[in-house]
């Protein structure tokens, strides 16, 4: 039948977007070093090139996926795909670091649209519950590969050409895709479920960003400083009004109304920890592999391989079982493989050997692989078809928001535990200063001032154990918050029948539900050409 025919254009755009979009969280983490020699940057301003782009890629997700359903999911997914390209290029030619940042914040705008975007073009271009779980199946593949191969094409671009070409490889991948989705995608809208809601966002912006800014930043500075303790309390007051806003909302960004289902609730803070453990530790391996094992560029990216294929092979797998069994039990699978990955990573020193890092690696990618694409249709198996663009961005926000914190947060305390070692161990040289000494060589990543008296080879292997230290408790945290995660979904995650297939999950009086709509293929919009 044709109605079962796949349509090339419309893969093509989704899985080349949603791969250059997630690839751009990854690839910069092992060029860190190169750029903030080449452009004078400090180790702080460096941490922003990747945190800036997952600040905004989670901060207007949210947004990315309600205007596409109100304008047209066709339209906002290539705009967004083209202002992704467009920051790309001002990332490559940046003189500075304060313009890196700058395209960087600007790719996770246009990111924002392209990841909520590709997920709700999937939900409307397979309306068959078991190819769309299959077709979200090979998307979560897709993403998580983007991820994970991130670090190698870092490393092997940095070294070879330089570190521009992480950015200038979008290019020719955005125009592809571009051309792919303006000729294979037609267009749906569900104006009647979708909402703009401008306060909403940005009440969502300054309060993640606050939050974000006080975890980074309070590892220098410390708790009690008066800046941070008063971004803290503006955070947690604009969260609040946030939540009261959206709450009360006739066209809330946030769609509350969606979590008195708790699927769909345990699939939002399950995405959520997901980030937090799994992706937010993923920055600290890379710089472990390079700055405590000595690891090349390059090199790191090979060492992930485990990892990449694991997930590569397990994602293909997970769809097929989400298809046939449901999210509930891959889910269990893929969070406990994770935790116990994570967990087993306790093991680390300055000199484990790779066979154990490489196994560690393969059982936390067989994890992650079994993860994604079960926490995505659990979300949208909550809601009814029309509001799938506002589930997919606000599963996708939530993994993205808890990405940035796990980032700060671990860290954070990564730093603080190091800074702590190290401390101890030049306290009889430093002196009353040995604190501050400690915080300078961890954010040197080793190098000690020329006013300490203690030998260079000393200095790097305290700070060798003390990183390693730090990482075990940052895993640690990590590690306990996706097994706590996998027991709510193995307590609280119930099955049920799948909305967007067919009837609604809870009734939703609209004009849309009693009549043919956009959503359908069968009845697309009309745009110019056709």
């Amino acid at each position: 039948m044709s109605t079962q025919r796949t349509p090339a254009g419309l893969i093509t755009a989704v899985f080349l977007g949603t791969f250059m979009a997630l690839l751009d969280m990854s690839v910069v983490n092992v060029a860190l070093p190169a750029m903030q020699t080449e452009l004078h940057a400090r180790m702080t301003d460096v941490q922003w090139v990747v945190d800036g782009y997952v600040l905004c890629l989670s901060a207007f997700m949210l947004t990315g996926g309600a205007l596409g359903d109100r304008f047209g999911r066709r339209k906002v997914f290539l705009s967004g795909l083209a202002v992704f390209t467009l920051s790309s290029v001002l990332c490559a030619l940046a003189p500075d670091i304060q313009t890196l940042i700058a395209g960087r914040m600007l790719q996770g705008i246009g990111a924002s649209a392209v990841t909520p975007g590709a997920l709700s073009l999937l939900a409307q271009g397979f309306p068959d519950q078991a190819r769309r779980a299959r077709m979200i199946g090979l998307w979560g593949a897709v993403s998580a590969l983007a991820v994970v191969l991130g670090p190698l094409l870092g490393g092997l671009l940095t070294q070879g050409p330089g570190w521009p070409y992480i950015f200038l490889i979008n290019v020719p991948l955005g125009l592809i895709a571009l051309v792919a989705g303006a000729k294979g995608i037609r267009e749906s809208a569900d104006p009647e479920h979708a909402a703009t809601d401008p306060l909403g966002q940005i009440l969502g912006v300054v309060w993640l960003a606050a939050l974000t800014f006080v975890v980074i930043e309070a590892g220098h500075r410390g708790w009690t400083d008066p800046l941070i303790l008063g971004l803290l309390a503006v955070a947690v007051l604009v969260f609040a009004v946030f939540v009261a806003v959206e709450r009360h909302s006739p066209r809330a960004m946030l769609p509350t109304s969606l979590f008195a289902d708790s699927r769909f609730t345990v699939a939002n803070i399950a995405s959520f920890v997901l980030g937090f453990g799994a992706y937010g530790t993923f920055y600290l391996l890379s710089l472990y592999l390079q700055q405590i094992q000595g690891t090349s560029a390059a090199m790191t990216g090979v060492k992930f391989l485990p990892y990449s294929i694991a997930i590569a092979l397990c994602s293909t797998q997970a769809g097929r079982l989400t298809a046939r069994f449901g999210p509930r039990g891959t889910m269990i699978g893929g969070y406990g493989l994770i935790g116990v990955g994570l967990l087993g990573l306790l093991v680390l020193s300055p000199t484990t050997g790779y066979v154990t890092v490489g196994v560690l690696f393969a059982v936390l990618g067989a994890g992650m692989g079994l993860a994604i694409a079960p926490t995505n249709a659990a979300a949208l198996s909550a809601v009814p078809r029309q509001r799938s663009g506002a589930a997919a961005s606000t599963v996708n926000a939530a993994r993205q928001a808890g990405t940035a914190l796990g980032i700060a947060v671990l860290g954070s305390v990564l730093s603080a535990r190091a800074t702590t070692d190290m401390a101890a161990d030049i306290k009889d040289a430093a002196g009353a200063g040995a604190r501050d000494t400690a915080a300078e060589i961890v954010a040197q990543h080793g190098q000690a001032p020329t006013s300490l008296r203690i030998p260079a080879d000393t200095v790097h292997h305290y700070f060798t154990e003390a990183f390693a230290d730090g990482l075990r408790l940052s895993l640690l945290i990590a590690g306990v918050a996706i097994l706590a995660v996998t027991a709510a979904v193995a307590l609280f995650l119930r099955p049920g029948a799948d909305p967007a297939a067919g009837a609604p999950a809870t009734p939703e009086p609209s004009p849309a539900a009693e009549r043919p709509v956009a959503a359908d293929n069968s009845r697309p919009v009309p745009r110019a050409g056709d």
